[in-house]
């Protein structure tokens, strides 16, 4: 899995207090999140990250959303 931190953008739905990515923009392509494989929170003093491992068409990726800043990351890649 490639390691990569770049900021992307990301529609989500929301459910209730759940947040979960519907499809995310990199590299000039639109990626449809076809299932959220895994989902886990971090800190990093009073910041909050909600990580998501995701997959599309055979594709992995990570994504990171950094609740303090309200921003989106790639952060691994793995494609065929």
């Amino acid at each position: 899995m490639l390691e990569i931190s770049e900021p992307i953008n990301v529609w989500v739905f929301f459910k209730g207090n759940l947040i979960q990515p519907w499809c995310f923009f990199w590299k000039n392509r639109q990626i449809k999140v076809e299932r959220i494989n895994l989902v886990h929170t971090s800190k990093d003093g009073a910041n909050t990250f909600y990580h998501f491992s995701c997959s599309s068409g055979g594709n992995f990726y990570k994504l990171r959303f950094d609740l303090s800043k309200l921003k989106w990351f790639l952060e691994a890649v793995e494609e065929d």
